[in-house]
């Protein structure tokens, strides 16, 4: 009888030892982060907590950061991995509420929010995403999905303290969401469409927004940019090519600043 009692608890034994490396073995769930890869001009950051930092070259931003640049400014950030970047642009106020992956997989599940308080953003977000990843833009009285592609989003303040906001698709599918009069609209808008809420369906994007768009994402020159060395000292470099993909996580060896007047 005790040698069966011995026995049954191995067996008991073996069994807890199989559903703790089943637990062991599921993915966790882990705060992401976004990383600064290049800024120039006038930005400066607060944490969630509230504390003002000086942005710098791979400073890692933690959720709940908040994002604000000035005239002739903007920064680039990988946000919750490298398969999505951002450039915001001058004169804008971003915050990133949520960033999350749950398992260390470049393939994992990720879950990232953003939040256009003001100005403008353009950002890419690769088809490289799992299927079950949340990729969403929040604005005053909108929000944009990304499932891969390029995006512009641009939140204007208007008087009476309304908002204007337009939604641009680069390339890709941007599924957009906004109230208009009281109701929820939502638009599909594809390659080389924007959508301005209450003025109208989505349409063909405007040559100016165009432009914009193809500066930012490096397939046109910046008239007042001219390019220098990058020393890797404390100055940033400016990157004019969109979407910067640094294999070994630092800057380009080159880039461009705004000449002294």
């Amino acid at each position: 009888m005790k040698r069966f009692q011995n026995v049954a608890a191995c067996f008991v034994a073996l069994a807890l030892m199989g559903v703790a490396s089943l637990k062991s073995a599921e993915p966790v769930r882990v705060q992401g982060k976004a990383i600064v890869r290049s800024f120039a001009g006038t930005a400066s950051c607060t944490t969630a907590a509230g504390v003002a930092r000086k942005l710098r070259v791979n400073m890692e931003l933690e959720p709940g950061a908040t994002i604000t640049t000035g005239p002739d400014s903007f920064v680039y950030l990988h946000v919750n991995g490298l398969a999505s970047t951002v450039r915001i642009a001058a004169e804008t106020t971003l915050s990133i509420p949520l960033m999350d992956r749950l398992g260390s997989d470049r393939l994992c599940d990720t879950q990232t929010l953003l939040d256009l308080k003001l100005g403008e953003i353009v950002g890419q977000v690769k088809k490289k995403i799992s299927d079950a990843s949340i990729f969403e833009i929040k604005t005053p009285h909108g929000a944009a999905g990304s499932r891969g592609g390029d995006f512009v989003v641009i939140v204007v303040q208007l008087p009476g303290g309304k908002s204007s906001e337009t939604f641009f698709s680069g390339k890709g599918k941007v599924v957009v969401s906004a109230i208009v009069k009281g109701e929820t609209q939502v638009k599909t808008l594809k390659h080389g469409e924007a959508w301005t809420p209450g003025a109208g369906l989505p349409h063909a994007a405007t040559p100016a927004l165009i432009n914009e768009y193809r500066i930012a994402i490096g397939l046109e020159p910046v008239p007042y940019l001219r390019p220098i060395p990058y020393t890797g000292g404390a100055v940033s470099p400016v990157v004019t090519n969109m979407m910067p993909v640094f294999p070994t996580g630092g800057p380009p060896g080159g880039g461009a600043t705004r000449p002294a007047k």
